[in-house]
Protein backbone atom coordinates (compact mmCIF):
# COMPACT_ATOMS: atom_id res chain seq x y z
CA UNK A 1 0.00 0.00 0.00
CA UNK A 2 1.13 3.44 -0.55
CA UNK A 3 2.19 5.87 1.92
CA UNK A 4 -0.98 7.98 2.98
CA UNK A 5 -0.59 8.80 6.35
CA UNK A 6 1.41 7.58 9.26
CA UNK A 7 -0.39 4.40 9.59
CA UNK A 8 0.49 3.38 6.32
CA UNK A 9 4.14 3.57 7.11
CA UNK A 10 5.03 0.23 8.83
CA UNK A 11 3.03 -1.98 6.13
CA UNK A 12 4.28 -0.01 3.33
CA UNK A 13 7.69 -0.46 4.13
CA UNK A 14 7.36 -4.24 5.00
CA UNK A 15 6.13 -4.28 1.23
CA UNK A 16 9.66 -3.25 0.56
CA UNK A 17 11.29 -5.25 3.20
CA UNK A 18 9.80 -8.74 1.21
CA UNK A 19 10.88 -7.21 -2.18
CA UNK A 20 14.75 -6.64 -0.82
CA UNK A 21 16.03 -9.82 0.05
CA UNK A 22 14.72 -10.62 -4.03
CA UNK A 23 17.41 -8.29 -5.47
CA UNK A 24 19.78 -9.27 -2.78
CA UNK A 25 20.03 -12.11 -4.56
CA UNK A 26 19.94 -11.35 -8.52
CA UNK A 27 22.36 -8.43 -7.48
CA UNK A 28 24.49 -11.16 -6.24
CA UNK A 29 25.39 -9.28 -2.95
CA UNK A 30 23.45 -7.00 -0.63
CA UNK A 31 21.72 -4.09 -2.26
CA UNK A 32 23.37 -0.75 -0.28
CA UNK A 33 21.68 2.63 -0.90
CA UNK A 34 23.29 5.76 -1.44
CA UNK A 35 22.96 6.80 2.24
CA UNK A 36 24.05 3.50 3.58
CA UNK A 37 20.72 1.95 3.80
CA UNK A 38 20.77 -1.84 3.64
CA UNK A 39 18.09 -4.18 4.17
CA UNK A 40 19.16 -4.86 8.05
CA UNK A 41 19.04 -1.15 8.71
CA UNK A 42 15.68 -0.63 6.83
CA UNK A 43 14.38 -3.37 8.77
CA UNK A 44 15.27 -1.96 12.36
CA UNK A 45 13.81 1.93 10.89
CA UNK A 46 10.45 -0.52 10.47
CA UNK A 47 10.77 -1.87 14.17
CA UNK A 48 11.74 1.27 15.66
CA UNK A 49 8.24 2.97 13.72
CA UNK A 50 6.32 -0.45 15.32
CA UNK A 51 7.51 0.71 18.41
CA UNK A 52 6.22 4.65 17.91
CA UNK A 53 2.40 3.04 17.51
CA UNK A 54 2.69 1.66 21.00
CA UNK A 55 4.30 4.56 22.22
CA UNK A 56 2.20 7.17 20.72
CA UNK A 57 -0.83 5.41 22.18
CA UNK A 58 0.51 5.11 25.58
CA UNK A 59 1.19 8.93 25.41
CA UNK A 60 -2.35 9.35 23.76
CA UNK A 61 -4.00 7.47 26.82
CA UNK A 62 -2.45 9.61 28.97
CA UNK A 63 -4.36 12.90 27.47
CA UNK A 64 -7.51 10.77 27.79
CA UNK A 65 -7.20 9.91 30.97
CA UNK A 66 -5.87 13.71 32.08
CA UNK A 67 -9.22 15.10 30.36
CA UNK A 68 -11.14 12.75 31.68
CA UNK A 69 -10.35 13.57 35.11
CA UNK A 70 -10.44 17.16 34.60
CA UNK A 71 -14.01 16.25 33.38
CA UNK A 72 -14.87 14.70 36.65
CA UNK A 73 -13.38 17.70 39.12
CA UNK A 74 -15.37 20.12 36.89
CA UNK A 75 -18.47 18.56 37.38
CA UNK A 76 -17.70 18.22 40.96
CA UNK A 77 -16.59 21.69 41.30
CA UNK A 78 -19.63 23.22 39.20
CA UNK A 79 -21.82 21.44 42.21
CA UNK A 80 -19.87 23.10 44.68
CA UNK A 81 -20.22 26.93 43.45
CA UNK A 82 -23.46 26.68 42.79
CA UNK A 83 -24.26 25.06 46.03
CA UNK A 84 -21.88 28.00 47.85
CA UNK A 85 -24.00 30.83 45.43
CA UNK A 86 -27.87 29.70 47.04
CA UNK A 87 -25.99 28.82 50.36
CA UNK A 88 -24.64 32.36 50.45
CA UNK A 89 -28.04 34.20 48.96
CA UNK A 90 -30.61 31.91 51.38
CA UNK A 91 -28.12 33.11 54.39
CA UNK A 92 -26.58 35.86 53.91
CA UNK A 93 -28.83 37.92 51.43
CA UNK A 94 -28.88 41.21 53.36
CA UNK A 95 -25.60 41.31 53.16
CA UNK A 96 -22.78 42.97 50.40
CA UNK A 97 -20.97 39.57 49.93
CA UNK A 98 -24.03 38.25 47.57
CA UNK A 99 -23.09 41.34 45.15
CA UNK A 100 -19.58 39.64 45.15
CA UNK A 101 -20.88 36.26 44.12
CA UNK A 102 -18.85 34.58 41.15
CA UNK A 103 -20.05 33.51 37.91
CA UNK A 104 -20.96 29.91 37.45
CA UNK A 105 -18.35 28.98 34.54
CA UNK A 106 -19.06 26.93 31.61
CA UNK A 107 -18.23 23.22 31.75
CA UNK A 108 -16.75 23.55 28.72
CA UNK A 109 -14.47 27.03 29.61
CA UNK A 110 -10.99 26.67 29.08
CA UNK A 111 -8.57 26.09 32.18
CA UNK A 112 -8.21 29.86 33.20
CA UNK A 113 -11.58 31.00 33.05
CA UNK A 114 -12.53 27.76 34.65
CA UNK A 115 -10.32 28.26 37.70
CA UNK A 116 -10.76 32.09 37.97
CA UNK A 117 -14.08 31.84 39.29
CA UNK A 118 -13.37 28.95 41.43
CA UNK A 119 -10.61 31.31 42.92
CA UNK A 120 -12.44 33.80 43.55
CA UNK A 121 -15.12 31.84 45.32
CA UNK A 122 -12.41 30.53 47.45
CA UNK A 123 -11.13 34.22 48.23
CA UNK A 124 -14.86 35.37 49.52
CA UNK A 125 -15.62 32.08 51.54
CA UNK A 126 -12.36 33.63 53.53
CA UNK A 127 -14.13 36.36 53.87
CA UNK A 128 -17.00 35.55 55.01
CA UNK A 129 -15.77 33.16 57.51
CA UNK A 130 -13.53 36.01 58.79
CA UNK A 131 -16.42 38.33 59.25
CA UNK A 132 -18.65 39.55 62.15
CA UNK A 133 -22.32 38.78 60.56
CA UNK A 134 -25.08 39.28 62.54
CA UNK A 135 -27.11 36.49 62.66
CA UNK A 136 -24.78 34.36 61.45
CA UNK A 137 -22.53 32.50 62.75
CA UNK A 138 -19.47 31.04 60.62
CA UNK A 139 -17.72 29.35 59.15
CA UNK A 140 -19.92 28.81 56.35
CA UNK A 141 -20.15 25.12 55.59
CA UNK A 142 -22.14 23.51 52.43
CA UNK A 143 -23.45 20.17 52.49
CA UNK A 144 -22.07 17.12 54.27
CA UNK A 145 -20.42 19.87 56.40
CA UNK A 146 -17.86 20.74 53.46
CA UNK A 147 -15.35 23.45 53.95
CA UNK A 148 -13.47 25.98 52.80
CA UNK A 149 -10.32 23.60 53.62
CA UNK A 150 -12.04 21.26 51.60
CA UNK A 151 -13.00 23.10 48.69
CA UNK A 152 -9.20 24.50 48.67
CA UNK A 153 -7.57 21.29 48.85
CA UNK A 154 -10.29 20.09 45.91
CA UNK A 155 -9.16 23.41 43.84
CA UNK A 156 -5.32 22.36 44.57
CA UNK A 157 -6.19 19.32 42.58
CA UNK A 158 -8.40 20.55 39.47
CA UNK A 159 -5.39 22.88 38.89
CA UNK A 160 -2.59 20.07 38.94
CA UNK A 161 -5.21 17.79 36.89
CA UNK A 162 -4.74 20.78 34.29
CA UNK A 163 -1.15 20.98 34.73
CA UNK A 164 -0.93 16.91 34.33
CA UNK A 165 -3.15 17.47 31.53
CA UNK A 166 -0.62 20.44 29.64
CA UNK A 167 2.54 17.63 30.63
CA UNK A 168 0.79 14.87 28.63
CA UNK A 169 -0.54 16.85 25.97
CA UNK A 170 3.44 18.15 25.01
CA UNK A 171 4.55 14.77 25.50
CA UNK A 172 2.60 13.85 23.26
CA UNK A 173 3.44 16.25 20.84
CA UNK A 174 6.93 15.29 21.56
CA UNK A 175 6.65 11.49 20.62
CA UNK A 176 4.94 12.54 17.61
CA UNK A 177 7.93 14.63 16.88
CA UNK A 178 10.23 11.84 17.32
CA UNK A 179 7.74 9.55 15.16
CA UNK A 180 8.02 12.13 12.41
CA UNK A 181 11.59 12.06 12.18
CA UNK A 182 11.84 8.33 11.58
CA UNK A 183 9.04 8.42 9.29
CA UNK A 184 10.95 10.79 6.97
CA UNK A 185 14.36 8.11 7.46
CA UNK A 186 11.56 5.36 6.50
CA UNK A 187 10.36 7.50 3.16
CA UNK A 188 14.11 8.08 2.22
CA UNK A 189 14.58 4.96 2.34
CA UNK A 190 12.09 3.59 0.27
CA UNK A 191 12.62 6.63 -2.03
CA UNK A 192 16.21 5.53 -2.64
CA UNK A 193 15.57 1.96 -2.73
CA UNK A 194 13.07 2.30 -6.14
CA UNK A 195 15.65 4.25 -7.91
CA UNK A 196 18.00 2.16 -6.95
CA UNK A 197 16.12 -1.19 -8.13
CA UNK A 198 14.75 0.92 -11.44
CA UNK A 199 18.64 2.24 -12.23
CA UNK A 200 19.95 -1.96 -11.59
CA UNK A 201 17.49 -3.21 -14.09
CA UNK A 202 15.91 -3.10 -17.35
CA UNK A 203 12.56 -1.35 -16.95
CA UNK A 204 10.77 -4.06 -18.03
CA UNK A 205 12.90 -6.52 -15.36
CA UNK A 206 10.48 -8.25 -12.89
CA UNK A 207 11.89 -7.46 -9.97
CA UNK A 208 11.12 -3.21 -11.43
CA UNK A 209 7.75 -4.03 -12.71
CA UNK A 210 6.63 -5.51 -9.15
CA UNK A 211 8.64 -2.70 -7.10
CA UNK A 212 6.06 -1.74 -4.07
CA UNK A 213 4.73 1.87 -4.41
CA UNK A 214 5.75 4.70 -2.50
CA UNK A 215 2.70 7.08 -3.64
CA UNK A 216 -0.60 6.47 -4.92
CA UNK A 217 -1.24 6.19 -8.48
CA UNK A 218 -3.03 9.05 -10.14
CA UNK A 219 -6.49 8.92 -10.14
CA UNK A 220 -10.07 10.36 -8.44
CA UNK A 221 -10.67 9.61 -4.56
CA UNK A 222 -13.10 6.65 -3.55
CA UNK A 223 -16.28 8.11 -2.61
CA UNK A 224 -16.54 7.39 1.51
CA UNK A 225 -18.49 4.83 3.40
CA UNK A 226 -20.85 5.33 6.32
CA UNK A 227 -19.48 3.74 9.38
CA UNK A 228 -21.26 2.92 13.06
CA UNK A 229 -20.48 1.33 15.61
CA UNK A 230 -22.22 -0.35 19.06
CA UNK A 231 -21.24 -1.96 22.28
CA UNK A 232 -21.77 -5.72 21.44
CA UNK A 233 -22.91 -7.08 24.77
CA UNK A 234 -22.93 -10.44 23.69
CA UNK A 235 -19.13 -10.54 21.83
CA UNK A 236 -18.01 -8.29 24.82
CA UNK A 237 -16.62 -6.24 21.94
CA UNK A 238 -17.18 -3.02 19.79
CA UNK A 239 -19.11 -3.99 16.71
CA UNK A 240 -18.09 -1.76 13.61
CA UNK A 241 -20.66 -1.75 10.94
CA UNK A 242 -20.28 -0.05 7.21
CA UNK A 243 -22.19 0.65 3.97
CA UNK A 244 -20.73 -1.15 1.03
CA UNK A 245 -18.92 0.92 -1.32
CA UNK A 246 -19.22 2.26 -4.42
CA UNK A 247 -15.78 2.14 -5.63
CA UNK A 248 -14.84 0.01 -8.65
CA UNK A 249 -11.68 -0.71 -7.99
CA UNK A 250 -12.05 -1.49 -4.12
CA UNK A 251 -9.50 -3.26 -2.91
CA UNK A 252 -10.33 -3.68 0.64
CA UNK A 253 -12.13 -1.97 3.27
CA UNK A 254 -9.30 -0.48 5.92
CA UNK A 255 -10.36 -0.26 9.67
CA UNK A 256 -8.80 2.44 11.87
CA UNK A 257 -9.09 3.73 15.40
CA UNK A 258 -7.57 6.40 17.84
CA UNK A 259 -7.96 5.81 21.67
CA UNK A 260 -10.82 8.90 22.97
CA UNK A 261 -13.61 10.07 21.70
CA UNK A 262 -11.45 12.68 19.28
CA UNK A 263 -10.05 10.91 15.77
CA UNK A 264 -7.09 12.51 15.27
CA UNK A 265 -5.13 10.97 11.43
CA UNK A 266 -1.97 11.94 12.98
CA UNK A 267 -2.72 9.41 15.38
CA UNK A 268 -4.63 7.11 14.31
CA UNK A 269 -3.67 3.16 14.08
CA UNK A 270 -4.56 -0.30 11.77
CA UNK A 271 -6.86 -2.34 13.58
CA UNK A 272 -7.12 -4.44 10.29
CA UNK A 273 -8.93 -4.99 7.14
CA UNK A 274 -11.83 -6.71 5.54
CA UNK A 275 -12.07 -7.70 1.99
CA UNK A 276 -15.07 -6.39 -0.47
CA UNK A 277 -16.36 -9.99 -0.61
CA UNK A 278 -16.37 -10.44 3.51
CA UNK A 279 -19.38 -9.46 5.65
CA UNK A 280 -18.50 -5.43 6.52
CA UNK A 281 -18.51 -6.18 10.16
CA UNK A 282 -15.22 -5.58 12.40
CA UNK A 283 -15.36 -6.70 16.05
CA UNK A 284 -12.63 -5.37 18.17
CA UNK A 285 -11.39 -4.14 21.40
CA UNK A 286 -8.88 -2.26 20.21
CA UNK A 287 -8.74 1.56 22.13
CA UNK A 288 -10.72 -0.48 24.65
CA UNK A 289 -8.47 -2.15 27.17
CA UNK A 290 -11.00 -1.58 30.22
CA UNK A 291 -14.46 -0.49 30.95
CA UNK A 292 -15.16 3.27 30.84
CA UNK A 293 -12.42 3.30 27.69
CA UNK A 294 -13.08 5.68 24.98
CA UNK A 295 -12.42 4.81 21.18
CA UNK A 296 -13.10 6.31 18.02
CA UNK A 297 -13.05 4.53 14.68
CA UNK A 298 -12.92 4.87 10.62
CA UNK A 299 -13.49 2.68 7.32
CA UNK A 300 -11.42 3.56 4.65
CA UNK A 301 -11.87 2.64 1.61
CA UNK A 302 -8.71 1.56 -0.19
CA UNK A 303 -8.42 0.84 -3.96
CA UNK A 304 -6.29 -1.44 -5.76
CA UNK A 305 -4.57 2.10 -6.98
CA UNK A 306 -3.65 3.21 -3.38
CA UNK A 307 -5.97 5.75 -3.29
CA UNK A 308 -8.22 5.68 -0.27
CA UNK A 309 -11.11 7.71 1.76
CA UNK A 310 -12.60 7.59 5.09
CA UNK A 311 -15.38 7.39 6.67
CA UNK A 312 -17.25 9.39 9.57
CA UNK A 313 -15.13 8.61 12.68
CA UNK A 314 -18.10 6.74 15.48
CA UNK A 315 -16.93 6.67 18.74
CA UNK A 316 -18.22 3.77 21.78
CA UNK A 317 -17.51 3.61 24.87
CA UNK A 318 -16.62 0.11 27.08
CA UNK A 319 -19.13 -0.41 29.54
CA UNK A 320 -18.51 -0.09 33.47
Amino acid sequence: MPINGPSSYVPTLNEFLRHWPNVNTALGAPLVLPGGATLLSATEVRDELEDFVALVQGKLNDVEIGRGQIEILKLASLERIGEFNRKVRGFLGQTAFVSALPDVPSITSAAARFIEPLEDMANLWGKINAATIPGFTGPLLLLGGYSLATFNTDLTAIKAAYTGLQDASQSLSLERLRRNEVQDQAYAIMRDYRAAVIGSFAPEAPLVLSLPRLTPVGGSTPASVTATVVWDADEDQARITWTESTAASLAQYGIRFCPGPDYSTDDETVVGSVEPTEPRVMLTLAGLPNPGSIASYKVYVITTEGNESGSNAVSVTRPE
